[in-house]
């Protein structure tokens, strides 16, 4: 009888080295003295919250945050006592009162949500235990830093463990960033609240200007030796493979991919592999604004001056390969001319896990003890 769960099945593999995660903790350890906050958000990195888990404790690991209601509430299902901290806010009553119960501990950044601890403390009896968050720059949640509330008549109804802030990533921003979350630490001071827990530096930050002076940083990509900066000691911990499933010859000036935009220089030996935007390749973070059409002329010209930058490749046998063509949503093609590499050759891809499609299978190497 037909197995209707393998009717979609991948031909991709995302690999997640383990021992190059606990490599990567070891050098972030080295940045910081602070506690390092391990984010698992988004079914741990794509890994698998369970399984992102239990690497980042045996990793050293023991501070958690996560962005959603249920994988907090998973994590403690999974028997975690580690500390928790959720960054999203809710505001349904039954739901915070679950979280509230599974000590899990809550941002907090608005009035509203000072009135529901507050009510939730007269109906109930329950404490939450927060972090607040300072609005300095990146424009999601928080207080704003010049323009904080009198949390006095609410501190019978929180605990207030921690305080952070989020740097948009702007370097050149940092400084003021910086100096705007000190700015609210001190006028929160005046109100007689210290919190023990202070963090505004994130992968990027952390690897580029280190804690900034704060107790805690908060990880994510840089545990996976994906930070958008300053890696350049971290190890890849995940990536995609594939094999190549045809190898084709075409004449110079035969044109492939949609659109016929691009087409061969010299004849050419090319290795197709199933593999593209279905499984979370080439995929990056557009806005939903298309750029001005300045923008596009003058990416257009960078990429014709400087076409190295812009090339994407496979990697077979520790060689660059180049992608030929647009990628499509199941099929790309490789360069293979003037190589060896033949059918069924194993292709590595640089792929963001957060992306990668949740059908594609998994594989845990280099596991630890």
């Amino acid at each position: 009888m037909l197995d209707l769960n393998k009717v979609y099945q991948k031909e991709t593999v995302m690999k997640i080295d383990v021992a190059a995660i606990k490599h990567n903790v070891e050098v972030l350890k080295t940045k910081t003295s602070s506690i390092i906050i391990a984010v698992i958000k988004e079914n741990g990195y794509g890994m698998g919250l369970q399984q992102a888990y239990e690497i980042m404790v045996k990793s050293g690991l023991d501070y958690f945050a996560v962005t959603n209601a249920a994988e907090a509430l998973a994590l403690r299902e999974m028997g975690s006592a580690y500390p928790i901290l959720l960054m999203s806010p809710y505001q349904q009553q039954e739901l915070v009162e679950t979280l509230i119960e599974a000590d899990i501990t809550l941002m907090c950044n608005s009035v509203e949500q000072l009135e529901l601890f507050q009510k939730i403390k007269q109906e109930k009896g329950l404490i939450a235990k927060v972090h607040l968050v300072v609005e300095t720059g990146m424009g999601r949640y928080g207080f704003r830093y010049n323009n904080l509330p009198d949390f006095t008549p609410y501190l019978e109804a929180i605990k207030i463990d921690g305080c952070y802030s989020h740097f948009n990533n702007h370097p050149k921003h940092y400084q003021n960033q910086i100096n705007h979350f000190s700015q609210a630490l001190a006028k929160l001071a005046e109100q007689g609240i210290k919190p023990e827990i202070t963090h505004l530096s994130n992968s990027a930050a952390l690897l580029s200007v280190g804690d900034a002076g704060f107790t805690a940083v908060r990880i994510g990509s840089a545990l996976l030796g994906k930070a958008a900066r300053g890696g350049q000691v971290l190890q890849t911990a995940v990536w995609m493979e594939a094999p190549v499933a045809q190898v084709v010859e075409l004449p110079k000036g035969a044109s492939v991919g949609y659109n016929a935009t691009y087409h061969l220089k010299r004849d050419s030996r090319l290795g197709l592999v199933r593999a593209g935007h279905g499984d979370g390749l080439f995929l990056g973070y557009t806005d939903a604004k298309d750029p001005s059409l300045i923008h596009r002329i003058l990416h257009d010209i960078r990429e014709k001056l400087q076409p190295s930058r812009y090339q994407i490749y496979g990697i077979i046998q520790g060689k660059q390969v180049p992608v030929v063509g647009s990628s499509g949503i199941a099929h790309v093609m490789l360069d293979l001319t003037g190589t060896n590499f033949k059918e069924q050759d194993t292709v590595r891809f640089n792929c963001n896990p957060l992306l990668v499609h949740p059908a594609v299978p998994k594989e845990f190497i280099n596991q630890l003890d």
